[in-house]
């Protein structure tokens, strides 16, 4: 952090204590952080922003961590305002229906109970408003993306027809389930500080910050949304730096900042497996298991049970309905319709179980972790390779959908009046 940034986030953070610990003193807490063209951005704007991005990451509220974030929010503010200002020029908002969904998705992700989002806000000291407005710009210019971006993007066949033939080469091999946070540079003059805030953002990642939650609140990918997972990625998918940092993580390991054109990654290996058959991976499928709980170091007599009643199950269902009937009776409660999954969203075991199995056979009991289990097809879709071009396809979408995104907010700013007040 430079002198200056430094002297600056000493400045916010007494500034957002101020605002945080005595809101009655309107003139304190009301004083301006910056403007954004005409719309200002108060202090107590950015201390009610600040706990939100704490306590979202799951990093506690202290002075320290209000320094650390304290300029970083600041820019994520002004980008909003920004976003906010282009969507309203557009016509682009945010319904009621859009906004009823978010809230119930950021509940979830938060375990909030159904509906108690604004007594989530009143118990941390937040204002409710603060987390309905990151909502609705979020979902506006996630919007203004859709019409004005995705239109412009296009894949052709060759580009999908190559990365094909890649994973047909790679068949076999290891691919890592990946998750990042990306952070645009959009000039050279803040590129040290998008550095610094990598590196603040490693650091409390690795002391226990909320990856998924992280990349919400700072992501500038198209993956942001789904906290940061780009899903399973094989090597040459990402350019080569990339692939030698994701090689070379463990399984649920966070990368140092890696260093990009224009811009800075964080990466997190999530999972790491084989590759299954080309083509077996996309291959979706409806499934019912029956799951007869055994533990580790049960008597070989409640073993032998416990399989004779799996494999009971599996002789007398003749499809889905009765396997459904009959697992129930052994005790394991079954869904109103079948789970629909993916063969590479199984595990080793289940996927070369499944593998063999036709639409309403049921597999041989196996033991598990978890006990005894036994699995039935319900459907099968086998056209893979179609669902395979279409996942293809749909990342790089994504890939040029950030990229241009990006240039986009960039126009902005550089069009944009922007005033800092707390210096």
């Amino acid at each position: 952090m430079t002198g200056h940034s430094f002297l600056r986030a000493i400045a916010l953070s007494s500034l957002l204590v101020a605002a945080v610990m005595v809101p009655g003193q309107a003139q304190q807490v009301l004083r301006i952080a910056a403007v954004v063209n005409d719309e200002v951005i108060s202090i107590r704007d950015l201390a009610q922003r600040v706990r939100l991005v704490l306590l979202s990451s799951n990093l506690p509220t202290t002075t320290e961590q209000q320094r650390r974030v304290a300029p970083q929010v600041l820019r994520l503010l002004i980008e909003e305002r920004l976003q906010s200002q282009e969507a309203a020029r557009l016509n682009i908002v945010a319904t009621e229906q859009d906004m009823a969904l978010a809230v119930s998705t950021v509940e979830n992700n938060n375990n909030i109970q159904p509906g108690r989002l604004a007594d989530f806000a009143d118990a941390n000291k937040l204002a409710l408003n603060t987390i309905e407005e990151q909502l609705r710009v979020s979902i506006a210019w996630q919007k203004l993306l859709g019409r004005r971006i995705l239109p412009v993007v296009q894949i052709g066949d060759e580009e999908v027809d190559a990365i094909l033939t890649r994973i047909s080469a790679n068949q076999g091999r290891v691919e890592n389930r990946v998750a990042e946070i990306l952070l645009p540079v959009d000039s050279l003059i803040d590129e040290a500080e998008t550095r610094q805030l990598a590196e603040n953002l490693v650091s409390q990642l690795r002391d226990g910050a909320s990856f998924a939650a992280v990349a919400r609140q700072y992501s500038k990918s198209a993956s942001a949304a789904l906290g940061g997972d780009i899903g399973w990625i094989q090597e040459g998918q990402l350019d080569a730096d990339a692939d030698a940092v994701v090689s070379a993580l463990r399984p649920g390991t966070i990368s140092t900042p890696l260093a990009g054109p224009g811009s800075y990654r964080i990466l997190f290996v999530i999972d790491r497996r084989n590759i299954a058959s080309a083509g077996q991976e996309e291959i979706s499928m409806a499934l019912r298991q029956l799951l007869i709980s055994v533990p580790p170091d049960a008597p070989e007599s409640e073993v032998e049970n416990s399989f004779a009643s799996a494999r009971r199950v599996a002789e007398d269902a003749r499809d889905c309905s009765e396997f459904a009937q009959l697992a129930e009776a052994a005790g394991t409660p079954q869904p109103d319709e079948p789970a629909r999954l993916r063969m590479g969203d199984l595990n080793d075991n289940l996927r070369q179980l499944t593998s063999a199995l036709s639409v309403n056979e049921a597999s041989e009991p196996i033991r598990s972790d978890l006990g005894i289990q036994v699995v039935m097809i319900c459907e099968r879709d086998q056209d893979a390779n179609d669902q395979i071009r279409e996942a293809v396809r749909e990342n790089l979408v994504r890939e040029r959908m950030d990229m241009l995104s990006r240039r986009y907010l960039r126009d902005l700013r550089r069009a944009a009046f922007i005033d800092l007040r707390v210096q």
